[in-house]
């Protein structure tokens, strides 16, 4: 499983930082390239997420790592679906992309944009959403967590309504955006036929 996400997590980098080379405008839009694993319904979701939680974005810092933008979100766990998380939990979420300012080829800042995977923004600071997660392993941040999918598995919470974040082309076959106490409840039927 390590294997897997490390391979994920370096084919992101490979693929992000090809288009960030190819990119010298703000508000670079970061595609297209595709997933290394799509999910096309919310049962395969479920299965491969570790945890998932309903959570609020608290805070929020952008590194780099090789030239590339990472948004780090602190995130406090409104209600746990699966897994070892707890209500009440302060985690960290991790995502590629973000707002930052890239250094050109002289070794200059050059002004600020924000890099979307695939036109998918990262969370923002107060987002309400709930996440399919896994553990994060590399090196740009310790003890954190990752959404299932890159965007596939990031649901914001918009007009109290679960709406998932991925291009049309590839969100989930099986889900419309839905008030969220129904998805909750959609999750927890998913959990009880994959034992």
């Amino acid at each position: 499983m390590r294997t897997t996400r490390t391979g994920i997590i370096t084919f992101l980098l490979i693929i992000t930082i090809l288009l960030l080379s190819a990119c010298g405008k703000s508000g670079y839009e970061g595609g297209p390239s595709s997933l290394v694993k799509e999910y096309s319904t919310l049962g395969e979701l479920t299965s491969d997420a570790e945890d998932i939680a309903e959570i609020n974005v608290l805070s929020q810092e952008t590194i780099t790592y090789l030239d590339v933008p990472f948004t780090i979100s602190t995130v406090t766990v409104k209600s746990a679906l699966k897994g070892s998380i707890k209500e009440g939990d302060t985690i960290k979420v991790i995502e590629t992309g973000g707002e930052y300012s890239p250094i050109g080829k002289d070794g200059k800042e050059l002004p600020k944009t924000n890099l979307k995977f695939n036109g998918i923004e990262v969370l923002s600071k107060n987002d309400h959403a709930i996440l399919f997660l896994n553990k994060f392993v590399g090196p740009q941040v310790k003890d954190a967590y990752v959404p299932v999918g890159v965007y596939q598995g990031k649901f914001k919470v918009i007009s109290g309504e679960a709406v998932q974040q991925a291009p049309e082309k590839e969100k989930l076959k099986d889900y419309k955006p839905i008030v969220i106490d129904s998805f909750k409840e959609k999750i927890n039927q998913e959990k009880k036929s994959i034992k």
